[in-house]
């Protein structure tokens, strides 16, 4: 009877496959596939409960049952539960050596919290059980992807493919790590082709849309040809998103936030209206899913007696530049005796600074995996106001953000860019870095929090045993230290390394590479960079040096053995601004009309040290080449830097402005 079990479960036919199992179970109360077919039937019906309860059945009748454990494991995975599943997929494999689809998951668990390493090994682990595996290979793909091996995950989803032509996810992926590689024109082939298979996978259809924000350009004209371009394909998503059904609700709400317009900050243009047009878009999708999430959450009491509850949303309470600015001096720093804190994690990556977080407060929740369940968790809390550190980076965060879950709610420059959202009321920034006319460039209203907006702690660590050579670099040469992210570097601003060089002439200019020095970025940008350097007529090789990604520890140590460093035009470093004055570098820089092009110039400002903010392109390559070529006054600026950058430090202003700040925005939200 088991066999028509089967056959009317494959069939989808659940009613029937279930009467026959309870016939079975009748007769054989110790038949532990009949169990077993019973929690699958009730996964399939989404009744995870009982799910649950049949397969421990089957599992105590026989415990040796390996299919049984790797379905329960799937059972407790799409709960969230990824202990419980990883758990019941380990016994899966140590009961059956040979359990391909079981290796397989373990994969999924240990590549969804963050060890990609660790996930290759047991795709791989599958392949060689099933060397047709589709799944096996675009989960590969996915992880080769996320430790920066493009190239190799192209040919896993192109595998992939070749095994299911109708891969639905394999086509959406390659179409992902085409981007990656500089390819969007073939990126948006894949792209339509997994919309031929699935016409409301909204997933493909955004991807498709902010493809047409590309990691680097080749020119300032490429910049507002891909900028109209992104533009008109979002105003076509906007038209023929239709909401009539269920379902079309619920694919298009599923998509929101799995692709944002994060590079369209690395623009360097006034992004609001854009911005506001995406957030019309995605607030209107979510709205019509999460309706009960959409309305202001009822009125509070009197608040004298009571202190106020505040939640933070962030993806990054874990060791990120993130949690360095601002989320680490806010947490920390907040009266607790006026406030209590309520933390929402949005990821599973664990580190020493998470365990931190976690003691600052009140309540921390974390590894909630249904996104309705996060939703009515953060509306129970009763909260008064909800802080984003940032919008803009993490799938989750922009969801939330979404929904109106408590009466005010703020972002602030984690992301520093306006997100669009008409459910954010606040846009929580830094007096110092804001032009005057700052309150245009947001939807939100402008808060300008005094000096830079946050507390900063200097980093602890030593540079004593710091030198060029574990660098490649020479005793001799002037370091010009330019680490800021390689996409956030302008076409228009390339000739200034050339124009330094041409006067500086044992100049050498460190960058970081994007991921590796074969990535496309990279690549992209030295060609860039040669250009402008062939136009001067100056060498290129000389004078420019690439190295691998840093862990923190070596990033510092770069700092300490560099002369200069030269600040992003167009997009203004800020935490790497910090860990340079950290160790006494001269700072260049350029500010421009937008807040994320002033961070520098509001960092210098406060340390009342204006000497190396420029005011045009050749006054900073001027300042720039002097510092060079004047030993004297490098060292002045060093020494002026090193007396005066305890004023950034600890700033307690910031954090009484913005509790003061939170209980008069409260107080007006409810009366």
């Amino acid at each position: 009877m088991i066999e028509q079990v089967i056959e009317r479960y494959n069939s989808g036919n659940f009613k029937e496959a279930e009467e026959i199992c309870k016939e079975i179970i009748n007769t054989q109360p110790q038949n532990a596939d009949a169990f077993h077919f019973l929690g699958l039937i009730n996964f399939q019906l989404k009744n995870y409960n009982e799910a649950i309860e049949y397969i421990k059945k089957a599992l105590n009748i026989n415990p040796h049952f390996a299919d049984a454990h790797n379905n329960l494991g799937t059972i407790y995975y799409n709960l969230g539960k990824l202990d419980k599943a990883f758990e019941h997929y380990q016994k899966a494999v140590e009961l059956n050596p040979y359990f391909a689809d079981a290796y397989n998951n373990i994969g999924v668990i240990l590549q969804s919290i963050g060890q990609f390493h660790e996930s290759i090994s047991c795709f791989q682990k599958t392949l060689e059980l099933v060397p047709e595996h589709a799944q096996a290979y675009n989960n590969l793909g996915n992880s080769l992807r996320e430790i920066g091996e493009f190239e190799k995950a192209l040919e896993c989803f192109n595998h992939a493919i070749s095994i299911k032509p109708d891969y639905l996810l394999a086509y959406y992926n390659k179409g992902n790590v085409l981007v990656y590689l500089g390819r969007t024109d073939e990126a948006i082939v894949a792209y339509d082709e997994a919309l031929k298979i699935a016409p409301n996978f909204f997933t493909a259809r955004w991807a498709k849309c902010i493809s047409q924000l590309p990691f680097i350009y080749p020119d300032e004209a490429s910049i507002y040809v891909y900028r109209k371009r992104y533009e008109d394909e979002l105003l076509k998503l906007r038209d023929s998103i239709s909401l009539e059904t269920p379902y079309e609700i619920h694919m298009a709400s599923e998509a929101v936030g799995s692709h944002q317009p994060f590079l369209l900050t690395c623009q360097g243009l006034n992004d609001r209206d854009l911005q506001k047009l995406y957030g019309e878009i995605v607030c209107k999708i979510m709205s019509k899913r999460y309706r009960q999430f959409t309305e202001m959450p009822v009125a509070f009491t009197n608040l004298n007696n009571e202190q106020m509850r505040i939640g933070i949303v962030s993806a990054f309470f874990h060791y990120h530049s993130v949690w360095k600015i601002p989320l680490k001096g806010w947490v920390e720093n907040i009266d607790k005796n006026r406030f209590k804190l309520y933390g929402y994690y949005t990821r599973r990556i664990y580190d020493e600074v998470t365990e931190i977080a976690k003691k600052h407060f009140y309540k921390f929740v974390e590894n909630i995996y249904s996104f309705e369940d996060l939703c009515q968790i953060i509306r129970d809390d009763n909260l008064h106001a909800l802080i984003y550190p940032e919008i803009g980076m993490d799938t989750i965060t922009l969801r939330l953000a979404t929904l109106r879950l408590a009466p005010v709610q703020c972002t602030s420059l984690g992301h520093p860019d306006t997100t669009g959202l008409p459910t954010i009321d606040y846009y929580l920034s830094s007096k110092l870095m804001e032009p005057l006319d700052g309150d245009e460039h947001y939807t939100e209203k402008l808060i300008r929090l005094p000096n830079l907006g946050f507390y900063y702690s200097p980093i602890d660590i030593t540079s004593e045993n710091a030198n060029r050579e574990m660098f490649g670099l020479n005793s001799d040469s002037i370091v010009y230290l330019c680490s800021h992210a390689l996409f956030t570097y302008l076409p228009q601003y390339d000739d200034i390394f050339p124009q330094i060089a041409k006067e500086v002439y044992n100049s050498k200019f460190v960058f970081i590479s994007q991921f590796d020095i074969k990535n496309f970025v990279t690549e992209q940008f030295i060609m860039r960079l040669k250009k402008a350097f062939s136009s001067y007529k100056k060498e290129y090789e000389k004078h420019v040096v690439f190295l691998p990604h840093l862990t923190p520890e070596r990033y510092f140590l770069l700092n300490s053995v560099s002369d200069i460093f030269l600040d992003t035009i167009g997009w203004s470093a800020n935490n790497s601004t910090f860990e340079a004055i950290n160790c006494n570098l001269p700072v260049v820089t350029l500010p421009g009309k937008l807040m994320r092009q002033r961070h520098s110039a509001g960092i210098l400002r406060m340390m009342g040290l204006t000497e190396t903010i420029a005011s045009s392109v050749g006054e900073y390559v001027e300042v720039a080449v002097r510092l060079g070529k004047d030993k004297k006054w490098r060292q002045q600026i060093s020494e002026k830097v090193n007396a005066n950058k305890n004023r950034l430090y600890r700033d307690k202003e910031c954090i009484k402005a913005l509790e003061d700040f939170l209980e008069n925005a409260v107080k007006n939200a409810i009366g």
